[in-house]
């Protein structure tokens, strides 16, 4: 079924942030859909024990017992802008006492200097204001020779993805490669994937992704 523009903004605008009951189907809906890319971020940072992880957009965070499930003495934290996605994660994830979820602002990350040793994020990058800053602050939370990884879908696909017109950034491997080099990531990975899925608008899609990992040097 295709989707109106009006569907199409609205789609946007709760992907951005999901809000409502609407923004709960939506984020079910973005789990589903993006598993793929989360399991593959998640591979790329190479839990261990002991680890203290931040997942920056996480959704309703049905994913993260898989993450707690896979190593010892994790601690997971979770940031999200959207109220209903925290609500929703903290729902899902009541059995655990090492996880926790917080409502941020997107522009800050509200941890101290050099708190985590692994990061990760999945299709956010899209709708950072101001990524340098952003990935200022990544490198800012993060422990020397720690780890990020940041999972998207490259300009070349989304720009032929409806929605994606309404008030998605759109990024290229290069210059995500360059946001993280200007302060001083040393880039590990950048591989390049390619999935079927059902897009968020119903179609079925060939669509590739980035999974671009990072040390802090």
């Amino acid at each position: 079924m295709k989707l109106t523009e009006t569907e199409l903004r609205e789609l946007a605008k709760q992907l951005r942030c999901p809000d409502g009951e609407s923004g709960i189907k939506v984020g079910e809906m973005m789990n589903f859909t993006n598993s793929n890319i989360i399991n593959k971020a998640i591979e790329s940072i190479k839990l261990e024990n002991g680890d203290r992880i931040l997942e920056i957009g996480p959704g309703n965070g049905s994913h993260v017992k898989d993450i707690i499930n896979s190593v010892t003495d994790l601690e997971y934290f979770g940031i999200d802008i959207s109220e209903t996605m925290v609500e929703e994660a903290e729902k899902l994830n009541t059995a655990y006492e090492n996880v926790s979820f917080r409502l941020t602002d997107g522009e800050h990350i509200p941890f101290s200097e050099n708190h985590f040793n692994k990061i990760f994020t999945c299709n956010t990058i899209y709708f950072w204001n101001d990524p340098q800053d952003y990935v200022h602050e990544l490198s800012r939370v993060l422990k020397p020779d720690g780890i990020v990884s940041i999972g998207f879908i490259p300009k070349s696909t989304m720009q032929h993805i409806p929605f994606a017109k309404f008030g998605f950034v759109l990024y290229d491997v290069e210059t995500v490669i360059q946001l993280l080099e200007n302060v001083g990531f040393t880039i590990l990975e950048a591989n390049v994937e390619k999935e079927l899925v059902t897009s968020n608008s119903g179609e079925k899609i060939e669509r590739e992704f980035i999974i671009l990992s990072a040390k802090k040097s």
